[in-house]
């Protein structure tokens, strides 16, 4: 049996995946349920399978379609049970098929093959990185990956936010003169939406450096550049001469960031490969920066003002209170210093803190000292008004003890 439609099935497959990350990882996943149908050989690609199955389920029927897929997602089962991977990864194959027979229209009873599938928590129980790690990670000899990991654990913005990202998404915010932070417009690949958060003064000058050094380097630098891209080679070891690639950026996207940070924390020697057993690690390559973001606010931020900086759905509230912009950066300068990377930066934090205490106390002293001093002047007052009083009463005795002596000498 042929395929009737001139776009294939997996032409319609790949025409259902929308995010650079689904795009990547479901076309990997659903090669695994093709695999066990043992329909691949040295010559096939993943569209022959995959158009392959198309015409097996249109031959053999749904029956024989779903008793395969419950055999695949049984042998999974047995594949948990012994430990050679992690219960919630299921979900991950799981996803892919249904896709895929949702994109051709065919119709399976997924109530029934979900039912037998062993469900695990569906919350992770990896940690974030430590301030100690992060501050190893960024060690990294690339200039790339100290300005990525600031942005991410002072912004908490999801891994594929990278690749919408832009110079003209990063707005400085100056209070007296000083860069406190800057404003961060990031993309939601999930709800194809922009939303606005924020990132240290830290992170923001590690990514005006870096566009600084694109630019002394040729290439043109202005709101539509790429925050983040490719690496460039600076003369020809042929033949000596600058070869110009600088002036010819390519975006590293999502994936050659996720490549990059996870090449760093094994270079680094911070996290290594999975010991026998080990299905996952202590925390994961990119979001645990957004785990250690959530972490560390939580400490000094409002709950309201931490969803809306990650784009949480916060419901029903969001139609009710809605934070001004400076009502949200105020709150947000309160975790400025959990979210510092470099020590010295912490330190001079630590020592504006300290000035504005100083600056407090110096007030409440000058206060009290002006208080004290306009006691003493209304108490002079009072002394000064006693003393005339005294005066006057003085004259009127002279005057009476006068009149008195006058009035004895007229008796006489």
């Amino acid at each position: 049996m042929q395929i009737s439609s001139q776009i294939s099935a997996y032409r319609k497959f790949e025409y259902g995946l929308k995010s650079p990350a689904t795009k990547r990882q479901y076309p990997k996943r659903l090669e695994h349920f093709l695999d066990f149908l043992d329909l691949s050989t040295k010559e096939s690609s993943i569209e022959d399978k995959v158009n392959t199955l198309y015409i097996m389920i249109q031959d053999n029927g749904r029956e024989w379609f779903e008793d395969k897929l419950m055999q695949f997602f049984q042998l999974q089962n047995e594949r948990v049970q012994n430990g050679e991977m992690s219960i919630n990864t299921i979900t991950n194959y799981y996803k892919p098929i249904k896709l895929f027979c949702l994109m051709n229209g065919i119709i399976a009873n997924w109530d029934l093959i979900s039912k037998g599938i062993v469900k695990g928590n569906q919350v992770s129980e990896d940690r974030p990185p430590t301030m100690q790690e992060i501050q190893q990670l960024v060690k990294y000899p690339d200039i790339r990956v100290e300005m990525i990991v600031s942005v991410m654990i002072s912004s908490g913005i999801r891994s594929g936010s990278w690749d919408y990202l832009k110079w003209k998404d990063l707005t400085p915010i100056d209070k007296n003169g000083v860069i406190v932070a800057a404003k961060l417009r990031a993309f939601n690949t999930k709800t194809k939406k922009y939303y606005n958060t924020f990132i240290t003064a830290e992170a923001y000058n590690l990514v005006k450096n870096y566009m600084d050094f694109r630019q002394s380097h040729g290439e043109k630098i202005n709101g539509e550049a790429w925050l983040v891209r490719d690496l460039w080679r600076i003369k020809s070891q042929r033949f000596g001469n600058y070869l110009g690639l600088a002036q010819a950026p390519k975006r590293l996207t999502s994936h050659g960031i996720r490549m990059l940070i996870s090449n760093a924390w094994k270079v680094q020697g911070i996290r290594n490969n999975l010991e026998n057993g080990q299905t996952r690690f202590e925390f994961k390559t990119m979001h645990g920066f957004r785990k250690f973001f959530e972490t560390e606010c939580q400490k000094k931020m409002k709950s309201l003002t931490l969803f809306l900086l990650m784009d949480h759905d916060t419901g029903i509230v969001k139609h009710y209170n809605r934070p001004r912009e400076d009502e949200l950066l105020d709150d947000y300068l309160n975790a400025v210093h959990l979210l510092t990377v470099n020590e010295e930066n912490r330190l001079t934090k630590q020592v504006q803190e300290l000035k504005k205490k100083d600056e407090y106390q110096k007030y409440l002293i000058d206060k009290k000292i002006d208080e004290k001093d306009k006691e003493i002047a209304e108490m002079k007052e009072k002394l000064n008004k006693y003393e005339e009083y005294d005066k006057i009463m003085n004259n009127l005795l002279i005057k009476f003890e006068k009149w008195e002596r006058e009035q004895k000498k007229q008796k006489v």
